[in-house]
């Protein structure tokens, strides 16, 4: 007989139950899931949800994590080395769009659509469970060839109009932190974002797009997210590729 083990998850005021067989789902969910972990490096309470992040990661190809590194925090005598303005509008824009508290760090989005406290690893995976199992999301075949990147996207019948966004992203790294709340911490951070660019609006019709990428520095990876009314919308279609 299956044993499945318990947990009774209490952090944050926030009170649940996670079940092993859950996480078992999140790793072996097919569906591409979105993870944006807004963070800083001179956030004291960040470096569990960055470790976090990370970890979903290698646990599924299918998992698209990003750090998006706000500047809000720039003052407390480190000025994080990721930070980037756009993070700090992107995360001011999901707090009216999902009309959640906040901005604070460490904040996660889960596929546009759902938002908590990006080191609370049950919740998350929960969420990301429900996700996988309900609200699947589109994929969008990316290849590249010398500079030209070819996004495929997918026929996506709908009423509606999508953002169409493609992120920039450098490599996973880590960071020692000398001064500032984390001064001493060595934090890993895993594929920070480094330029939204705009492709404009997609309607859903199923067609080819090409991008020029010679102007953006080589060792880059590249995401393209289809979201909902805006670019902070729920996320409809996604694709990664790796150069």
């Amino acid at each position: 007989m299956k044993t499945i083990f318990t947990f009774i998850v209490v952090s944050a005021g926030i009170f649940g139950v996670f079940n092993l067989k859950h996480a078992n789902a999140v790793s072996d969910s097919t569906t591409p899931i979105v993870l944006e972990l807004f963070t800083s490096q001179s956030c004291s309470s960040c470096p569990p949800a960055d470790k976090l992040l990370g970890k979903l990661a290698e646990e599924n190809k299918n998992i698209i994590a990003l750090s998006c590194n706000v500047t809000y925090w720039n003052h407390l005598h480190w000025k994080d080395t990721l930070s980037k303005e756009f993070c700090t509008k992107r995360q001011h824009q999901y707090v009216q769009t999902l009309k959640s508290r906040g901005p604070y760090t460490p904040q996660i989005v889960i596929n546009g659509r759902k938002t908590m406290v990006g080191s609370q690893a049950g919740k998350i995976k929960w969420a990301m469970q429900n996700e996988a199992k309900n609200n699947r999301i589109n994929s969008i075949d990316l290849s590249l060839t010398d500079n030209n990147l070819k996004i495929r996207l997918p026929e996506t019948p709908s009423n509606d109009s999508y953002a169409l966004n493609l992120m920039v992203v450098g490599k996973s790294l880590t960071q020692d932190i000398p001064s500032g709340e984390n001064k001493g911490r060595r934090v890993h951070y895993t594929n920070p974002v480094q330029k939204i660019i705009s492709l404009g609006s997609w309607d859903g019709t199923g067609k080819t797009m090409n991008y020029d990428t010679s102007e953006l520095t080589d060792n880059k990876s590249f995401v393209i997210l289809a979201q909902k009314n805006g670019k902070t919308g729920e996320i409809i279609a996604t694709g990664q590729i790796n150069r």
